[in-house]
């Protein structure tokens, strides 16, 4: 269902019951009409309501919109921010929260489309976009969204904030996050974020989906891309079917925001959802595709289909952050036999395979032996893609099952040079046996291919950095600066 025949019907239906009011108010002060008079009360009355109706869809057109839609129910997120602004992921930063100025008009009418790029104190840069109504962002119900109640529902910064939806930024706070065309459902509610919970998504299944037993309507489809290119970005020409034009990406992320129809057929594909235009094994010669291009005159495509095409950060400041080999750390490492069970970022069996201790088998895990490492971080660790981690390789004990590797989760907060750091690590089992450790300080390029997973490049959520390079057989130790090492035996 378009926006504006669902506008027409609810204003429509709006007008003649605010008709019937008024004529119940008067009808005791007023004469029973009958006959060619009452006729005509009446055809004035039908007019009277299509003025109504057409004067109001008028002030949508003129963007007034804020008289028609009434206020709906925001959507809330479906995990909390952390209070504290130096853990985690952080919290929103306000100068953020306003949109970009960039609209972009639906392809059926109604509310234009906008975005913003939400930034954390914790260096993410999140996108979120949607329909937008008196400078706020949100989603419209319609069709199989919020019940098709016509009402405004604003989206929540929160709603946007996840560490493996968000780019980290780069040093100068830009980030880099491209994203081809894709299929979403008008309404909007598809862009808040992945911190949503699935009922307020639209109550549809789009390609590849099937989570409600029924098709979202090509009616309900949009074909759209939204992303970051960085400042280095001048044009994107956008190809579609029939046609062809050029946008600019705006402000110094190089953002972007392009809304199409939906290709003819769109709700019959088995497969593309939200991350591809590709459906049943084909290639996407019905959906668009993107050519950037960057202000050293070189160019990309997304999506791309060969490693030449794909997008790369041009003009962010990307690199790895590694601190010079001299910084050193004095650690303090002590034993303890029951310590609260923490689940490591990994845990190795001999040869690579998954170690299942103690932890992963019980729902509620109990106190387990472990180390914990204390040291003075010699390096700042200012942001999400920065953090110190513990590794751990045990020798091997016969009779005795022990992980061959295990690697602590990583440091999670902001960190000054200078600041005591504290790394608590699970053994997995109270094997008596000896350890050799190093602590090593790791980041995250700050930025995510258009799969958007870590490579060996380091790109991507910290923790899909550091476990990347202890599987596929690459050489773990060239994961981070080494700061200390330790060895220890246990108990």
């Amino acid at each position: 269902m378009s926006v504006l025949p669902q506008l027409e019907h609810d204003l429509t239906r709006a007008a003649e019951r605010r008709l019937a009011a008024i004529e119940h108010t008067l009808h005791s002060a007023a004469a029973p009409v009958s006959g060619a008079r009452g006729a005509r009360g009446g055809r004035r009355r039908r007019r009277v309501v299509l003025s109504l109706a057409l004067a109001a869809l008028a002030l949508v057109g003129a963007g007034g919109g804020a008289l028609l839609l009434g206020p709906g129910k925001p959507v809330g997120p479906a995990s909390e921010l952390p209070a504290m602004s130096t853990v985690g992921i952080g919290r929103p930063l306000a100068p953020s929260l306003a949109l970009l100025p960039l609209r972009v008009s639906d392809p059926a009418g109604g509310l234009p489309w906008a975005m913003r790029v939400i930034h954390t104190t914790r260096g993410l840069a999140c996108i979120q976009a949607g329909r937008v109504l008196d400078g706020r962002l949100g989603a419209v119900g319609i069709g199989y969204a919020f019940k098709d109640d016509g009402r405004f529902h604003p989206f929540a910064a929160a709603d946007a904030i996840s560490e493996d939806a968000c780019a980290t930024v780069d040093r100068d706070g830009l980030a880099f996050q491209p994203g081809a065309l894709a299929l979403a459902t008008a309404d909007g509610a598809t862009l808040a974020g992945e911190n949503v919970w699935p009922g307020e998504r639209a109550h549809c299944d789009l390609p590849g989906e099937m989570d409600w037993g029924v098709r979202c309507p090509q009616a309900d489809l949009r074909e759209i891309a939204v992303g970051l290119l960085g400042p280095d970005a001048v044009s994107i020409r956008v190809s579609a079917p029939g046609r062809r034009f050029t946008v600019t990406p705006v402000g110094r992320d190089g953002a972007y925001l392009i809304v199409l129809p939906a290709p003819p057929g769109s709700a019959r594909r088995h497969g593309g959802g939200l991350a591809a235009g590709v459906g049943d094994g084909e290639r996407a010669g019905a959906m668009a595709t993107l050519t950037v291009s960057f202000r050293d005159g070189s160019q990309c495509e997304i999506p791309a289909f060969s490693q030449a095409q794909q997008c790369t950060p041009k003009g962010l400041d990307t690199g790895s952050g590694a601190t010079p080999g001299d910084l050193q750390a004095r650690l303090h490492v002590s034993y303890r036999p029951r310590l609260p069970y923490s689940s490591p970022l990994l845990a190795q069996g001999a040869g690579g395979s998954v170690f299942h201790g103690p932890g992963f088998s019980s729902s509620t895990p109990r106190p387990a032996p472990g180390l914990v490492v204390g040291y003075t971080a010699p390096a700042a660790a200012p942001s999400i893609s920065s953090g110190y981690d513990v590794e751990l390789r045990a020798r091997p004990v016969r009779g005795c099952a022990t992980p061959a590797t295990i690697v602590a989760q990583p440091t999670q907060q902001t960190l000054a040079a200078g600041a005591r750091v504290r790394i608590a690590v699970s053994l997995e089992t109270s094997c008596a046996t000896t350890y050799a450790g190093r602590v090593f300080l790791v980041s995250s390029s700050g930025s995510y291919s258009e799969g958007r997973s870590a490579d060996r490049a380091g790109e991507g959520p910290l923790y899909e950095v550091i476990a990347s390079y202890f599987c596929c057989r690459r050489r773990a130790a060239s994961v981070g600066e080494t700061v200390g090492r330790f060895h220890v035996s246990v108990p």
